[in-house]
């Protein structure tokens, strides 16, 4: 398995240089991959059971977050579920302050047990509702991460108050979704917009909104 992994890493769509291809980071990332299937037998953490159909299709996409956050960056992963993408980029990046937020315990259960299986430190697990979340988290975050579910000016909405001063907001979103005036409306303005392919070849864009301060 850890060859697959490492050919996945040297994918050049992911555009990561030969220091993130480490023994120690194919070695996490295969631990993380073998907690997850052991967990899925037990509670629904993904719809794909195969560890090679979880690297190749959320282990990939979680990895394509790295174009668009910076390593020792304090980054909030709302809706996290199995710990995509947050985990995976916290492997990659270990300097990053992550804070995943999950509604569901047993969850929230996975996310605790990988993240001191895999000795990951500067990681919080919240088992709430982002709407839940207290105020002593707002303003508090460089980038919020969402695999949005739901339209845009909601993933916005929701993540707004977490957004510390020139902080973005980062969704995975499909190439048809409409934006226009989205940005305006909500107290964003649409920073950056780059296309990603799947690892087998979807085409979707990670979008990266800031939020206006006056």
């Amino acid at each position: 398995m850890q060859s697959t992994i490492l050919n996945i890493l040297q994918d050049s769509r992911l555009c990561l240089g030969t220091g993130f291809c480490s023994e120690q980071v194919v070695s996490r990332i295969d631990q993380y991959l073998q907690l997850l299937v052991k967990w899925n037998r037990k509670i629904n953490l993904t719809a794909q059971k195969d560890p090679q159909q979880i690297l190749s299709r959320h282990v990939f996409d979680s990895l394509q977050y790295l174009r668009v956050i910076e390593p020792g960056t304090r980054v909030m992963d709302i809706g996290s579920g199995a710990g995509f993408p947050g985990l995976p980029l916290k492997i990659i990046y270990p300097d990053l302050d992550l804070v995943l937020v999950e509604s569901l315990r047993k969850r929230c259960s996975f996310l605790e047990t990988a993240v001191r299986d895999m000795s990951l430190k500067n990681v919080e697990v919240i088992n709430l509702r982002a709407e839940q979340v207290g105020d002593e988290y707002a303003g508090q975050f460089d980038a919020v991460v969402l695999r949005a579910v739901t339209c845009v000016e909601a993933c916005l909405h929701l993540a707004s108050r977490f957004v510390g001063p020139l902080g973005v907001v980062i969704l995975k979103k499909s190439p048809e979704e409409e934006l226009k005036a989205v940005y305006t409306e909500s107290g964003f303005e649409l920073q950056k917009d780059v296309p990603i392919t799947s690892f087998h070849g979807l085409a979707s864009n990670l979008l990266v909104f800031q939020k206006c301060f006056t």
